[in-house]
């Protein structure tokens, strides 16, 4: 198992198997944990109030916990001149705070994480990030890759060979169209099946999940049970709740793997052409529900060599 400590989901999880009648040992099955740290975490976060674990008192109770510990760290360097000297001296000759970390639990004894150096020298010493630190000013961030990974991903690797080789018109692939200024929070949603080429899109107001799942399910609600087979998502933040989406469109919902555009070249393309009508400088603030479905209609109406000079109108509802 790659984390030491349980994790948000799965505390979301335990609960939800405890629902269930799972008992300890089971849930350890599930999750790939020893019995020992389930029973432990069910016997430390149960609810007073219920008696019951509760996955939201666990969360909230460890990021308590965690403070504590780190202010308590915070005052253990600013109390330690030792401690003080050896970082800032390490961090002059361009030692990383992981670097320090190590050093000084293997050389002095002293167990302190990097994540506490890196508070400290952002706290105390600001003018020696830019002199000494490699990434200068874009701040460090702590287990980057778990805090934005989604969360029970289907990979398209599991995905039938049917799909990759567009025999039927029950295939999709999603992606978003943004304007070039970042502040701007309206995006394009676009979905395209794999086979006809047939463009669903909409504007929704922001890239949250709960903005993708509702407009998500407004653009599938006429489209018939049968052409809704699967979705291929990029690793985007917003797919967080993608069994949501899979449970109210009927769709089984697969990712691309990251940085792998080419998995989903379809969409890519597609997007290309609806930036024919929305070049990248177009604010979409300017742009309404009523025009974008133009701009969709004269690309479904538009005749395609892969298709035979059919449209995709014709090759989806032939």
């Amino acid at each position: 198992m790659s984390y030491t400590h349980i994790t948000d989901f799965e505390s979301n999880a335990i609960e939800i198997l405890e629902k269930e009648w799972f008992n300890a040992s089971k849930i350890a099955l599930k999750l790939w944990r020893d019995c020992s740290t389930i029973t432990r975490e069910i016997k430390r976060y149960t609810n007073p109030n219920t008696w019951k674990y509760s996955s939201k008192y666990a969360i909230k109770k460890r990021k308590e916990k965690r403070i504590i510990i780190n202010s308590r760290n915070k005052q253990r360097i600013k109390k330690d001149k030792f401690l003080i000297n050896y970082i800032l001296t390490k961090i002059k000759r361009y030692w990383s705070p992981e670097q320090i970390s190590w050093r000084l639990r293997e050389k002095e004894n002293i167990l302190i994480s990097k994540d506490t150096i890196y508070r400290y020298i952002y706290e105390n010493n600001p003018e020696l990030i830019k002199k000494y630190f490699r990434r200068k000013w874009k701040r460090y961030q702590n287990r980057r890759r778990e805090k934005y990974q989604l969360n029970d991903r289907k990979m398209i690797d599991l995905r039938s060979e049917i799909v990759n080789n567009r025999e039927r018109i029950w295939d999709w692939e999603w992606d978003t169209v943004i304007w070039i200024r970042w502040w701007n929070k309206e995006v394009i949603l676009t979905n395209v099946e794999r086979k006809s080429w047939y463009l669903l899109a909409s504007k929704i107001k922001d890239k949250s999940w709960n903005s993708v799942l509702e407009e998500t399910i407004k653009l599938f609600k006429d489209i018939p049970k049968y052409k809704r087979k699967t979705m291929t998502y990029d690793n985007w933040r917003e797919f967080s709740e993608h069994r949501l989406i899979e449970y109210y469109t009927n769709l089984n919902i697969y990712f691309a793997h990251p940085y792998h555009s080419r998995e989903r070249w379809t969409n890519e393309n597609t997007n290309w052409l609806l930036r024919q009508f929305l070049p990248k400088k177009t604010d979409f603030q300017s742009v309404s529900k009523k025009q974008l479905q133009f701009y969709i209609n004269l690309i479904n109406s538009r005749p395609r060599k892969r298709l035979n000079f059919l449209t995709p109108i014709e090759v989806f509802y032939s």
